[in-house]
């Protein structure tokens, strides 16, 4: 070009004028060495129960020599994540390390791109296209790490389907109309959808989505082919689904079908439906301290329910849907309650080695983030643009869907990460104590105090409800719940 010019090295672009992912990455490797330091020291002694099913049928792509994506026949589980294990998976058998050794980097691969990169990117994208400070990166990713570490020694799809639908979405914030951007944003979709089936939910709104971000001077051309993209990149990924469901199920869906033995084809969801009436929150637990791995904790007016209404299973979810139109009044109580127990998370694990230990700090921690999100929602609640309305509901629909069931804390991980974001990016650099009114201060303080307080006796009550034993926030054993 005529009139370009070579800059020396010294006269290299400042940082604040370099693509945001490079001035992410120090923080972002920071966060991987954290976790590659961590999570060895955990005291896991396998992979257990889903994450060593993960494991296990990633090898399912090979059969008598050869490998194929048609020889996967798991009819409960998608093709994509264990596809994506399977390189570990057969470095794993030629090394004979141990598989935690393979699931422990991949984990920390994770984490450092979802914490240290497309959780950052994603909010500039979406909501502030300003730079992120060093010290609100790194207070986003402590916040996971204190949440969610030992999630990363297993190879369990809750934080890969986010991550994939959370990179649809920056796609489609970051290149709106362009083709390539499209595709790829149809390709992680599919896949967010294929790993956790929940994020169905949200593809009518990422759609629509990607209609709204489309600029205003885009022919219609263009439009069109931006939409054919997208769906052609979901196509890619389900294509494959599709064909597996026909060669080993007789099924011509490119839907994962889950369903195995024990549950009849399209029933799972009624069958949680159910559940979810009856328990109130659900964990999983692999140590010595708890007679049975499943932690149910009862919800006594949810069961007194089902005994009035005399309920053995939901033939439809239209017959659900009648019994919440007949009975409001207590379903919104029973999902306030879901709502409370998928966030209030008490372990850092997926799988609990001591169940009577004391988690008070973490619920306080917990509690205090809630409290903080919300004020920050509160200043932020005026001028919210259509985008970002569309945006919040991909995320947030799936989390809606499961509050009827008998919820774990993952299930709701959208909504987890969001009330991080919204205190670790969003909350305003001129808030500061000392700046604040007397009286302000202390109704601040005081709501404060009471939150506390009623999120401890609402967390309280429902450990109380622990099937084999009742737990207090301090770690102590109780009586037996009743059912």
């Amino acid at each position: 070009m005529l009139f370009a010019v070579r800059l020396p090295r010294s006269a290299a672009l400042p940082p604040s004028a370099r693509p945001a992912w490079r001035r992410y990455l120090p923080l972002t490797l920071l966060v991987l060495a954290a976790y590659l330091l961590y999570l060895p020291l955990t005291s896991y002694p396998r992979l257990v129960y889903d994450a060593e099913l993960y494991w296990f049928i990633s090898i399912y792509f090979h059969k008598v020599g050869s490998l194929s994506l048609l020889h996967f026949h798991d009819a409960m589980r998608g093709y994509v994540w264990p596809l994506l294990l399977l390189p570990a998976r057969v470095a794993q058998f030629y090394s004979g390390l141990p598989p935690l050794a393979f699931t422990r980097l991949l984990g920390a691969l994770s984490a450092a791109g979802g914490f240290g990169l497309l959780g950052p990117l994603l909010w500039q994208a979406v909501v502030d296209p300003a730079p992120l400070s060093g010290p609100r990166r790194l207070a986003f990713a402590a916040l996971g790490f204190g949440f969610w570490r030992d999630h990363f020694n297993f190879p369990l799809t809750d934080f890969p389907a986010l991550w994939a639908l959370g990179l649809g979405l920056l796609l489609l914030f970051r290149r709106p109309g362009q083709l390539g951007a499209a595709l790829g944003a149809g390709i992680c979709l599919a896949a967010a959808t294929n790993m956790r089936p929940i994020y169905l939910a949200a593809v009518p709104l990422f759609l629509a989505l990607q209609w709204v971000l489309l600029p205003t001077g885009l022919g219609t051309g263009r439009r069109v082919g931006a939409v054919a993209a997208l769906l052609l990149g979901g196509a890619l990924v389900l294509g494959p689904q599709l064909l597996i469901n026909q060669r080993h199920f007789g099924q011509a869906t490119p839907l994962v079908l889950a369903q195995d033995a024990n549950i009849a084809p399209g029933t799972l969801y009624r069958f949680k439906l159910l559940r979810g009436l009856k328990f109130q929150k659900y964990e999983t637990s692999i140590g010595a301290d708890y007679p049975q791995s499943v932690l149910f904790f009862f919800d006594p007016a949810g069961r007194r329910f089902v005994e009035q209404q005399r309920i053995r299973e939901f033939g439809s979810t239209a017959e659900y849907a009648r019994l919440v139109w007949q009975n409001p009044g207590f379903f919104a109580g029973l999902y306030l309650r879901r709502l409370f127990n998928g966030l209030d998370v008490q372990y850092p694990t997926p799988y609990i080695q001591r169940v009577y230990t004391p988690t008070w700090s973490l619920a306080a921690l917990n509690y205090s983030v809630w409290f903080a999100a919300a004020l920050v929602l509160w200043h932020r609640r005026h001028g919210v643009r259509r985008a970002q309305l569309l945006a919040l509901a991909v995320l947030l629909l799936p989390c809606l869907l499961v509050l009827p069931t008998d919820v774990e804390c993952r299930y709701l991980l959208p909504l987890h990460l969001l009330l991080y974001a919204l205190v670790c990016f969003g909350w305003p650099a001129a808030w500061r104590p000392g700046l604040l009114p007397w009286r302000q201060l202390g109704l601040i303080g005081t709501g404060y105090a009471l939150f506390l307080v009623l999120c401890f006796a609402a967390s309280t009550a429902t450990q109380a409800q622990l099937e084999y034993g009742g737990r207090s926030l301090r770690g102590q054993r109780l009586a037996p719940a009743r059912p």
